[in-house]
């Protein structure tokens, strides 16, 4: 093949903020660029030189005939034995903007000038990778509350640095490796368990050594990141020599790390103080310095002597560790307590820690890197949300049972853009419609002289949580709800024989995705039992948090098809594991807030509006889903919202008011769920308004546009040079449009909807999130 029927592209771009560790790779719609696989993406070259990334890509004549996409994601190196086939690459950040980059090769023939990573089209979004690879888990390990206690008053005066560091168990000694690859220096840090823990050593017995086989040449985990959701900028980043200030009751600190080995993971916790900021009375002269070590040459500290002679301390020490070993955590999700030692290895305290371990998902579904709804928001009038459908039936009146096909069915009809409902567990497994945890079985009293069938007044009332009983068990027996007692004029759980099957109660997630309207968008509510701050709990010993949500997940990615989705929940975590379990819907944090009505959740992410911000922005998921009784006190937190780039719901039973509705439309909220959508008021889902008003815009086919990247023209490409069904939507996840005709070049063609002519135009607004 000649020079001439071939066409070099060059790739290069600029990061601004990457770790030495890291590389910088390109993932696009070529075999050569991983047809948007990361594990198959183009590993680019450093050059110091231009400071910039590099490589090339050779098109034949017939491959630069057609668009080239692409996208630049940051990734690093993890292995999980010594088998070279435990080598994966982890994603780390990754261009998130919905339209990846676009070039013409045969009209550009090469790119032109340095890209930036994140920045495209004006736009700058960077989203964290998600867990893709099989074994891969992400560890979070948190610090609030009382977490620190001492057993002597004057350590609890004290405010302290608090750092943890990763190590695998099979190294014994810290070991650094040099590594010259693609002409960069990368040095990976293996931290051991080692005593001088704090100055002291242990004697080198070299039957404690193990024999090497098994151990990587490459680190098992990354490197610990951190956040305090309470600093001005919660997001997690690289943590400094002496770690982040915490204080009891007035922290709440997160680490986190990825492993592909946890099993032989394990967490040094390291305790700095300021002696500097330490008042006299604080200074405790009983602890006897041990000489330094090399170990200890990070720690500040510097002797002086005070004007009555004393010696004083001045800097930053390292006076304490403690150790987390995986053997202590006994489940995905839970506390350990774990004691602190001083520097003569006596314990001074226990530090309590939350750790939560999100795994990948079990039957992992292959997540291309094409397209991601994950932080995609078309800004708009406000979305409107029917509540269970058309509303809570079972405490308040409606004409039609909550959470059932015909609620969200009727909702639909009445123009609601998304519904939201509740998903949860049976016994089976099987992912099921509704709100609550428990319901209500009717028993009746009999005696064994009497054997006639019972009175009303004979009927007893038993509470059962849903997650025990199987699927079949909830559609035969005859249930209410577990508030029936004190609303016996409401609808109840379970309805007379003649009613149909779609008014039935616990549909199933499936039927759903199978049987409502697919231009309806949903907002999946993950239900999860949470801890209460009157100590009691919503549901005690429920499913295994990543097997509950795989489930849930499964089931989405086999039905879901194009239908527009958007995931919330109560729990944090929940959120969490979501947005690590996958990149395409975008998860919203259902706040309750301050708040006179419920019982306020323990966890601490919930209890105020501005603690439910700065999680969401350090978890970089789509945004927060308020309650209308905290945002009618202090409406503040929706533009504090803004700032941050999220995107803001509103709930609650102050919208049964339509003047509370108005109030909130008022405050350019995305979305506000409510009852009783389209009954008092008609109106149409605003997705097919803009599907028909886009139809007729574009009746007529203009010319592809010759830009290199997609501009504020709008172009329909012809059947040869079409962008995939996923990027013509450019709301959320878009029903499949119908069979179109296309003109190119003078042939008029049909176009079928698994191949479709796609519409290409900029948003003139996106707030930096996701889900149309």
């Amino acid at each position: 093949m000649s020079d001439e029927d071939e066409t070099a592209v060059t790739f290069a771009v600029r990061v601004a903020d990457i770790h030495a560790w890291e590389f910088v790779f390109v993932v696009g719609d070529h075999v050569q660029l991983g047809n948007w696989n990361p594990d198959q993406a183009l590993e680019l070259v450093y050059s110091e030189k231009d400071n910039v990334w590099m490589n090339r890509l050779t098109l034949t004549v017939e491959q630069a005939r057609h668009p080239l996409r692409y996208r630049y994601f940051i990734g690093y190196y993890l292995q999980a034995s010594s088998d070279a086939t435990s080598k994966v690459r982890v994603i780390s950040r990754w261009e998130s903007q919905f339209l990846p980059r676009h070039f013409m090769c045969a009209i550009d023939k090469y790119l032109g000038g340095t890209d930036e990573f994140g920045h495209y089209n004006g736009k700058n979004k960077v989203s964290a990778g998600w867990l893709h690879q099989p074994k891969q888990c992400q560890i979070y390990l948190r610090l609030h509350g009382a977490s620190l206690k001492f057993f002597k008053e004057r350590y609890s005066q004290r405010p302290y640095f608090i750092k943890i560091v990763s190590f695998d168990l099979r190294r014994k000694e810290e070991i650094t490796y040099d590594t010259d690859h693609t002409n960069r220096r990368v040095l990976w840090r293996c931290p051991s368990l080692y005593r001088a823990s704090i100055g002291t050593s242990l004697d080198d017995d070299p039957d404690d050594s193990l024999d090497g086989s098994g151990i990587p040449p490459l680190p098992s985990f990354s490197h610990t990141e951190v956040s305090d959701h309470y600093a001005e900028n919660p997001h997690f980043h690289a943590q400094t020599a002496h770690g982040r200030e915490f204080q009891n009751e007035n922290s709440y600190v997160v680490f986190r790390t990825t492993s592909v080995a946890v099993d032989y993971l394990a967490f040094r916790i390291e305790f700095y103080v300021d002696h500097s900021r330490t008042t006299k009375k604080d200074v405790e002269p009983s602890i006897d310095l041990q000489p330094r070590t090399h170990r200890d040459a990070p720690d500040r500290l510097r002797s002086s002597k005070s004007s009555s002679g004393h010696l004083q301390k001045t800097g930053i020490e390292r006076i304490a560790i403690a150790y987390c070993m995986p053997t202590g955590m006994s489940d995905t999700f839970g506390q350990i307590s774990v004691p602190i030692l001083a520097k003569n290895q006596q314990p001074i305290g226990m530090v309590n820690i939350d750790y939560l371990i999100v795994r990948s998902m079990q039957n992992p579904v292959p997540m291309s890197m094409e397209v991601s709804f994950a932080r995609h928001w078309k800004k708009r009038a406000p979305l409107e949300v029917g509540h269970r459908g058309m509303g809570n039936s079972y405490t308040k009146f409606s004409a039609v049972r909550e959470n059932t096909l015909d609620s969200l069915n009727k909702a639909a009809r009445n123009g609601a853009d998304f519904v939201e409902f509740d998903v949860q567990l049976t016994k089976d497994q099987k992912v099921v419609i509704f709100h609550d945890f428990h319901v209500l079985v009717s028993v009746a009293r009999r005696t064994m002289r009497d054997t006639r069938l019972p009175k009303a007044d004979s009927v007893e009332f038993h509470e059962l949580a849903l997650k025990d009983l199987k699927l079949k068990q909830l559609q035969l027996l005859h249930l209410d709800h577990h508030k029936a007692p004190e609303n016996q004029d409401k609808l109840k759980v379970t309805g007379a024989l003649t009613e149909t099957e779609e008014n039935h109660p616990f549909p199933t997630l499936i039927e759903a995705l199978k049987h409502v309207d697919g231009d309806t968008g949903f907002n999946i509510e993950i239900k999860y039992p949470m801890k209460m701050k009157d100590g009691s709990h919503e549901c005690e010993n429920y499913f295994e948090r990543n097997l509950f949500i795989d489930t849930i997940l499964e089931d989405v990615f086999k039905f879901a098809g194009n239908r527009r989705i958007v995931f919330s929940s109560f729990d944090p975590d929940v959120c969490t594991m979501i947005a690590m379990k996958q990149p395409r819907y975008p998860v919203l944090f259902l706040s309750v807030g301050v708040t006179t009505r419920y019982v306020p959740f323990l966890d601490q992410r919930s209890c105020t509006s501005e603690m439910a911000v700065n999680y969401a922005t350090s978890q970089n998921i789509l945004g927060v889903n308020f309650h209308s009784e905290d945002l009618l006190r202090d409406p503040s937190h929706v533009r504090k919202a803004r700032e941050r780039g999220l995107v803001s719901f509103v709930w609650g039973d102050d919208l049964d008011d339509p003047n509370n509705i108005q109030a909130m439309r008022n405050l350019n909220l995305d979305g506000i769920i409510y009852d009783r959508i389209g009954a008092d008021q008609a109106r149409r889902n605003v997705f097919t308004v803009e599907r028909t008003a886009k139809a007729s815009l574009f009746g007529s086919s203009p010319a592809p546009s010759r830009s290199g990247s997609l501009d504020r023209s709008t172009s329909r490409l012809s059947n040869h040079d079409s962008i995939p069904l996923a990027l013509s939507q450019l709301d959320l996840a878009g029903s499949t449009p119908s069979p179109t005709t296309s003109t190119h070049n003078g042939t008029t063609t049909s176009t079928p909807s698994t191949v479709p002519v796609v519409f290409v135009q900029k948003d003139k607004e996106d707030s930096s999130s996701s889900s149309d």
